[in-house]
């Protein structure tokens, strides 16, 4: 366990090493946060990338957002198609028994079942991982205004 500690520890202050400012610090961890926790269990860390790369975000930072979050995504799929399936009650129904069972039996068959299931659970993070994404990055840019690192840049207006 100390050595994860000690090799979060290095993470992270590599990641603080890159010259970043404190937003956009935050606005890597708060979006890698926010990605790593959709209802899919694919294409986070390709749309991680793709966001890192679109606004100019620290790669290893928001990766590592995301994978950290990984627990958080797996935990949260199961509920995500829950409610998804309770409060969008259009199309067939779906819960994630019969998910799992229709995809025991044929997958391929099944899509259009499994993809609505999964527009739903992907509705429901909406709602629910957006709003949190802001307070997250918020909380991030006040904190990191705070910090040692980052103090001669408040007076500065950032960058």
């Amino acid at each position: 366990m100390d050595m994860v500690r000690r090799k979060f520890r290095k993470l992270v202050k590599d990641i603080f090493a890159q010259g970043v400012s404190p937003k956009k610090l935050a606005l890597t961890l708060s979006l890698g946060v926010f990605v790593g926790t959709v209802p899919v269990l694919w294409g986070a860390t390709i749309v991680c990338a793709a966001l890192a790369f679109k606004f100019r975000l620290n790669h290893p930072g928001i990766q590592a957002a995301n994978y950290l979050v990984y627990p958080i995504q797996i935990a949260m799929v199961v509920p995500f198609y829950r409610i998804g399936a309770r409060i969008f009650p259009w199309g067939p129904p779906v819960s994630v028994d019969i998910i799992l069972n229709e995809i025991r039996k044929d997958w391929l068959g099944n899509l259009a079942l499994i993809l609505v299931a999964t527009l739903k659970a992907i509705a429901v993070w909406l709602l629910v991982a957006a709003p949190l994404c802001v307070v997250l990055y918020f909380l991030l840019v006040s904190l990191f205004y705070r910090m040692p690192r980052f103090k001669d840049l408040s007076d500065s207006g950032g960058r």
